[in-house]
């Protein structure tokens, strides 16, 4: 780290992202991976025979691996650093990608399917924590908004790769992803917050330096002297003395909400059960894997005009402007369904189609990048990874249920009584966001930390911060 920078500090966070955004992108592709690999092990020459029980615990055990994942994240997170608990986190995906690609039966995909999910859940928090911390308030919503970016580019790369070659092979390119983010890992510095929370301060300021430059040193001096108030009045709190601060549950509570609004939006059925659900909205006579890769071109698309709203948009204008959309479109479906059933009008395929389309557009514009940006801004850094896992893991559990349900519940209600159900969550969701999420964009993390503890710095008080900087 010299004096003289040959990067501008914009350069320098986009590589730090890039660098965690191929990482998720791998995961990604984990993700999505289902979609490819179960309609060709369906095949009458498939090498690996699956019954139904297997066909659905290959898509649903990822998450109970990733709720292992959610719990050791902050430990690795609090001892290890955010560079290193980043290294870590690449082994476990590389290592299922290694046992898909030498599978011989089951048991080695379902243990490919584990490995996944103890890397996707620890890339969760880590992707938040890491460009939340390590990037200027300015432009924090864009780069997090990248990590929705990299997961629905991941998706629709295996999808497409699916659609080209076999799963062996997908499996193989998609290993690269991980290859790449790990050598790239070498070069990004430790986290200042971090560094900060161990009071090597010095350290903290020569590695923040580094990644802003010297104009937002405001906010370096408002991290330090937080972290020194807080080592000097540091009391061990048990869990349960933790969950009951509001600077803690309140986040949590948002987060909750958030993640459960992007489950029941139906960005990630789609990505594992996308055929069945074009089937049955769209009929059986479409090409459900050429629809798909459409709903995909179009999430990649959209998720790119997302960093623009994050850039442009205040977060919660984002929020409910797509959830409101998605909402919509839930609703719509339900009702199509129901008028065709009923023989009010016929079924025209190309009206669910777009129905379809604009669902997958209001959650890739906004439900899904909302997510990972409200989770890295919210959380206080003194419980970051604690909270961010801890919530992660019942979010996880969320979508197990979610994944493992919806094959029976298709069965059971049809297609348009999932949608119903989801719309029903969707609007509760939506009503508690409305009241408890607070607007983030602008505002550094020490700021929306102080917001949450009702604390506002007076000038007075911002003095000795400018004492600290000299």
């Amino acid at each position: 780290m010299t004096e003289k920078a040959v990067f501008s500090p914009f350069i320098k966070q986009c590589y730090v992202c890039a660098t965690v955004c191929m990482n998720v992108l791998s995961n990604g592709c984990a993700y999505g991976f289902p979609a490819v690999l179960l309609p060709q092990l369906k095949l009458p020459d498939s090498p690996i025979p699956l019954t139904k029980a297997q066909e659905s615990w290959i898509a649903a055990v990822l998450t109970i691996a990733m709720m292992v994942g959610n719990f050791t994240m902050p430990i690795l997170l609090g001892k290890l650093g955010r560079k290193n608990s980043h290294f870590f986190v690449l082994i476990p995906i590389t290592v299922g990608w290694l046992l898909i690609i030498f599978a011989t039966n089951v048991e080695m995909l379902l243990a490919a399917r584990i490995m996944h999910g103890l890397s996707f859940g620890q890339v969760v928090p880590i992707r938040a924590v890491m460009i939340g911390e390590y990037t200027s308030p300015n432009n924090r919503g864009a780069f997090l908004s990248m990590n929705a970016v990299a997961q629905i580019s991941g998706i629709f790369v295996v999808h497409l790769l699916g659609y080209l070659v076999s799963w062996k092979t997908s499996a193989t390119i998609c290993i690269t992803f991980s290859v790449i983010s790990f050598v790239m890992t070498f070069i990004i510095p430790e986290s200042p917050s971090w560094l900060a929370s161990k009071g090597r301060y010095e350290e903290s300021k020569k590695h923040f330096e580094w990644l802003r430059g010297l104009k937002e040193n405001d906010e370096l001096m408002e991290l330090i002297q937080a972290r020194i108030d807080y080592r000097e009045n540091e009391n061990r709190s048990s869990f349960k003395e933790i969950i009951y601060k509001v600077e803690f549950y309140k986040p949590i509570t948002i987060t909750l909400h958030i993640s459960l609004l992007g489950y029941m939006s139906g960005g990630m059925i789609i990505a594992v059960y996308g055929p069945t659900i074009i089937s049955e909205v769209m009929g059986t006579e479409v090409d459900p894997q050429f629809w798909l890769v459409s709903i995909d071109i179009l999430r990649i698309l959209t998720s790119f005009s997302a960093v623009y709203f994050m850039k442009k948009f205040n977060r919660r204008t984002v929020t409910f402007t797509s959830v409101g959309l998605c909402l919509a479109m839930h609703v719509a479906v339900v009702v199509y369904i129901w008028l065709v059933k009923f023989g009010v009008m016929y079924h025209v395929y190309w009206i669910p189609a777009v129905l379809l389309h604009l669902q997958s557009f209001s959650v890739s514009a906004g439900i899904v990048p909302i997510i990972t940006v409200i989770a890295g801004e919210v959380f206080p850094l003194a419980y970051r990874s604690l909270g961010i896992s801890f919530s992660t893991a019942i979010a996880t559990a969320f979508h197990f249920v979610i994944l493992k349900t919806f094959p029976y519940l298709v069965t059971m209600v049809g297609i348009e009584g999932v949608y119903g159900i989801n719309a029903v969550v969707i609007c509760y969701c939506m009503i508690v966001c409305w009241f408890m999420m607070p607007e983030t964009k602008g505002r550094t993390l020490q700021q929306i930390e102080d917001r949450f503890k009702g604390i506002e710095k007076t000038v007075e008080e911002a003095e000795p911060l400018n004492e600290l900087a000299k």
